[in-house]
């Protein structure tokens, strides 16, 4: 499938390259699931975020979690709201804070939903477990050095 790879950087290149394909090819066969429940991929990825933090985040810190411009996650959060899987509510103490909260709805229809990062991972099955503990260890020891974040 691929050439003789003759450097570190190309090699390391390859590798992110192919992770991205795992990710796109995951997410493609992912959005059929989620759309029939009823919900875009952005709108589930809010509600497993909300449900990974407890149930009750800002919506700044939804944004970050889920990757999204301010713009599109108060969009999100409208047609969410607008369904009646999330509701807003204004922090007591700062009214600047938002904190966006699931309704039993939603907290029902995130049980129901299938886990991005599950459905990523079934695809590394394929590899014995010795090797996905040696992946596993490798990508710790990346995310740790900070690389991707332009750190050197």
């Amino acid at each position: 499938m691929s050439t003789r790879t003759t450097s570190k950087r190309e090699l390391a290149a390859e590798i992110g390259s192919l992770l991205g394909d795992l990710a796109v090819r995951s997410k493609r066969s992912l959005r059929p699931l989620v759309e029939a429940e009823g919900v875009t991929m952005p709108q589930a990825m809010l509600l497993q975020a909300l449900q990974r933090v407890g149930g009750r985040q800002s919506a700044r810190e939804l944004g970050r979690e889920c990757h999204m411009l301010a713009s599109t996650v108060t969009g999100v959060i409208d047609r969410l709201e607008a369904a009646g899987l999330v509701q807003r509510e204004r922090d007591s103490r700062d009214r600047r804070i938002v904190w966006v909260v699931p309704t039993a709805e939603g907290e029902e229809l995130v049980g129901r939903l299938p886990s991005f990062f599950e459905h990523l991972g079934k695809a590394f099955t394929a590899l014995p477990a010795r090797e996905l503990e040696q992946m596993r260890e490798s990508l710790l020891r990346v995310l740790a050095s900070g690389e991707d974040e332009g750190e050197h």
